[in-house]
């Protein structure tokens, strides 16, 4: 982060705070009123020129005040996390928790109030996707024999994340003898993601033949084609129309851009899927993101993770001016009493 002097500093934090409440260029003579900067117009219209200069706010029309730039907002975000790591306390964070615990001890549940506990406390866009399911841990393998010719596959991830297909089969194999393979499959692929697990059963294929048992070799290509299938990636996003109504998208074709973005879950994944490796609250403004159609929004987002594991991560979308010193910490809280929560789901014995 480039060091300012302490009064740049302050005028430029003092421009996208104002910027941020009213959405309109910001003018010297607005700043200079305002009791914290304590210099005189003409002083605050020199620091406005330099930090023109310097790519941390521009001014849209000769005869209007300045914005922020990407860097500017870069800078003021940088600042923010530099001096504290902000978080909900008291009422705030019960509110989180409360919100959350409605959605009982399903993953998919708890993900999905997630979304929605974020884009009603942050005014904007709450978007939240689970890790990619070939890399989940594999916790558990059950055959359910539902008819003569009919086995239901149930594949759980360690995540609490379920795969479930049904198989025709001809071989009419009992009840008892699925479990006990399912359990000696639950054995071998303990603690592999996903893919490894995949990989194992391939390996247990290409054995001799006259050394596998021909209903463990059933139960082993069963399971690889469920492995082989995946699952549809879920993405729950809540709030939409709290960005449309923000100022910066009164032009009928930017909201059409937005809008499409958020409908292109795989454009979102790309990016969303960023954040997983992070160690903690991570922001991307503007550019940075690299999603096209909404280079006038930040992302603000938090992995979600039990132990070693990642599950899930959390997001905010909303406009480069939106209130990250009430946002970031409304994304971390939620971050933290989720991994909570979700720590619980995996380590619930099955």
């Amino acid at each position: 982060m480039q060091r300012l002097e302490a009064r740049t500093e302050t005028i430029l934090n003092a421009i996208i705070a104002d910027y941020i409440v009213t959405g309109e260029p910001v003018g010297s003579r607005t700043l200079s009123k305002k009791s914290e900067i304590g210099v005189s117009a003409a002083t605050v219209r020199n620091v406005m020129s330099d930090l023109t200069e310097q790519g941390f706010i521009t001014q849209p029309h000769i005869s209007a005040g300045r914005v922020p730039t990407d860097l500017g907002y870069r800078h003021y975000v940088d600042s923010l996390l530099a001096t504290t790591v902000p978080v909900y306390t008291g009422d705030g964070r019960h509110i989180i928790e409360s919100l959350l615990q409605v959605a009982g001890m399903d993953m998919r549940d708890v993900l999905r109030q997630s979304s929605s506990v974020l884009a009603v406390l942050s005014r904007q866009a709450g978007v939240v996707t689970s890790t990619p399911p070939a890399k989940q841990t594999f916790k558990t393998i059950e055959f359910i024999k539902v008819s003569s010719d009919r086995i239901l596959v149930v594949i759980q991830s360690n995540s609490g994340f379920v795969q479930n297909r049904l198989i025709y089969d001809e071989d009419d194999i009992s009840q008892e003898t699925l479990e006990r393979y399912g359990r000696m499959l639950a054995d071998m692929l303990r603690d592999l993601d996903l893919d490894q697990a995949r990989q194992r059963i391939e390996e247990e294929l290409d054995k001799d033949k006259n050394k596998v048992d021909a209903i463990l070799s059933k139960t082993l290509q069963l399971s690889r084609y469920i492995l082989s299938q995946g699952s549809d990636r879920e993405i729950f996003i809540e709030g939409r129309s709290n960005i449309i109504d923000e100022p910066e998208f009164g032009e009928i074709e930017l909201v059409k851009a937005l809008l499409a973005t958020l409908e292109d879950k795989a454009k979102l994944l790309k990016i969303l899927d960023k954040t997983l490796a992070a160690r903690g609250i991570e922001i991307m403004i503007g550019s940075e993101h690299g999603l096209n159609g909404i280079e006038s929004c930040s992302i603000i987002a938090y992995p979600i993770r039990a132990g070693s594991q990642t599950l899930a991560s959390i997001s905010v979308i909303g406009p480069k001016r939106m209130n990250y010193r009430e946002i970031v910490p409304i994304v971390i809280t939620t971050g933290q009493i989720l991994s909570r929560l979700l720590r619980k789901l995996v380590e619930t014995p099955v």
